[in-house]
């Protein structure tokens, strides 16, 4: 039975805030990269983005970080590991990715108003917190050959944009738990003002059946979703992700699936409420 967690994620995503609810359900110890990376940052006299840009050419702060990392895998205690990397150093873990809306992560940034990350604009924000992340996935890709953003590296790809923390970390303990008993669980849990999809029409007769089947806990068709460039889109199941919103669900859980370009053309379902 696996005993860690570990949390990757967009920037701004609420990885802290949810790992201090999975501590505290879990009983678990806490171990984060990203305060050793801004206290590096902060002694250097830099931001964070400066540093990463620095880290592109300096590996040996990377080599630091990640030996810490390979040790925690035998590490026996109960562990939440906030790190963008611990999913691929770390043994044995729960793979968490957070995802979240660009403007939401800029503003959650901004109002955090930590050393070395913090702007003074929303839109100066949304562009550094890009050119940040841009950053880190060109360092991590070449120094590793992995793509961080690439969501089917994860066990479970929650949306952090407007759900709750604690409906956030409900939702991982849950299918951290299923996985542990080897039991079925959605792959992806999406908030429907994130989704996009084919304005077709559809049939308001079956949504009203699949809320009421939601309601009594029944099971409803899989949604399935491809993410690409930060952005979920809708490829089956339209009728039931409109019943999950319908019902106020604040996430729906959906079905990864690869991207592909059909060249059609693809409205927000927050749009549409």
């Amino acid at each position: 039975m696996g005993n860690k967690i570990s949390l990757a994620g967009d920037l701004g995503s609420g990885k802290s805030t949810v790992a201090k609810l999975l501590i505290e359900a879990l009983g678990a110890e806490y171990y984060s990269t990203g305060a050793i990376v801004r206290a590096v940052a902060e002694k250097r006299g830099m931001t964070v983005a400066d540093l990463n840009v620095y880290m592109e050419t300096h590996p040996e702060i990377d080599k630091e970080i990640d030996d810490g990392l390979v040790a925690l895998s035998a590490d026996e205690r109960p562990l939440v590991i906030d790190s963008r990397m611990a999913w691929h150093f770390t043994e044995g873990t729960f793979k968490v990715y957070l995802s979240t809306d660009a403007e939401v992560a800029a503003l959650r940034i901004m109002n955090a108003g930590r050393a070395g990350e913090s702007t003074v604009s929303l839109s100066a924000q949304v562009q550094e917190t890009l050119r940040r992340r841009e950053s880190e996935k060109k360092r991590y890709s070449e120094k590793y050959g992995v793509d961080i953003t690439n969501l089917s590296n994860y066990d479970l790809v929650v949306d952090t944009t407007y759900a709750k923390p604690e409906e956030i970390s409900a939702c991982i303990l849950a299918a951290f738990r299923m996985k542990n008993e080897g039991r079925r669980f959605a792959h992806a849990m999406i908030c429907p003002e994130r989704l996009s999809y084919i304005d077709d029409a559809v049939d308001a007769e079956q949504i009203r059946i699949l809320s009421m089947k939601l309601e009594i806990g029944q099971a409803v068709p899989d949604v399935t979703v491809a993410e690409h460039g930060g952005e979920f889109y809708v490829r089956s199941g339209l009728t039931s992700a409109l019943a999950y919103a319908f019902n106020m669900n604040s996430l729906i859980p959906a079905v990864l699936v690869p991207y592909e370009d059909d060249g059609k053309e693809y409205v927000k379902m927050k749009n549409s409420f």
